[in-house]
């Protein structure tokens, strides 16, 4: 017998739960489309911060590029631990702010005391959800996806980015919002099957 087995497992006798069937059906999906070239939001001699952004109807997608030109040390090198400790403390130099804003003057940022992964208020159409969706990464180059919801619907897109431990000032990119509507246009919705055909 080689690494992969040639027969399948005996099935499972489980009882489906229906919460789970009602969660995992297919309501469809949309895949963004991208942009097609990088962000470099700030550049010092030490760090580069660039992203990368995609976008749909719904949402505009940001993954944060953290490039350093030498290993972190002290407490800028886990930013997920450091969000943690200063959920209701000041905010230390060694925390890496990342933010966008919309030309309409809606602002999400991955700040501690804000509140990751709410639904945005259909109520409320200044508040910017902003989902974070996983990240990766070495000693020295990482990378953080997250979601911002709703997307923009007019007007510029400008990222912003500050990492005073490590010598990045307030630091902004603004990206004309006919990139984003070209992006946009790229996205490929699959539709759920019509039940009734």
């Amino acid at each position: 017998m080689g690494f992969f087995p040639t027969e399948p497992p005996e099935p499972r006798d489980e009882e489906l739960d229906e919460d789970w069937l009602a969660y995992a059906q297919f309501t469809g999906h949309t895949i963004p489309g991208a942009v097609p070239e990088p962000i470099v939001v700030a550049s010092t001699p030490f760090v580069t911060i660039v992203a990368t952004l995609t976008v749909s109807e719904q949402a505009l997608g940001i993954t944060w590029h953290t490039i350093s030109r030498r290993v972190l040390t002290g407490l800028s090198r886990d930013q997920m631990s450091l969000r943690e400790a200063t959920r209701t403390a000041a905010l230390p130099d060694e925390f890496l702010r990342l933010g966008v804003a919309y030309d309409d003057g809606r602002t999400a940022t991955n700040l501690p005391w804000e509140t990751e992964d709410a639904e945005p208020d259909p109520d409320d159409p200044a508040q910017l959800a902003w989902r974070l969706r996983g990240g990766s990464g070495s000693p020295t180059v990482t990378t953080n996806s997250v979601v911002v919801e709703p997307g923009p619907d007019a007007g510029p897109v400008t990222l912003v980015c500050e990492w005073p431990a490590l010598g990045v000032p307030e630091s902004r990119a603004v990206v004309p919002f006919d990139v984003i509507d070209r992006a946009r246009l790229l996205a490929i919705t699959i539709e759920p099957l019509d039940e009734d055909a």
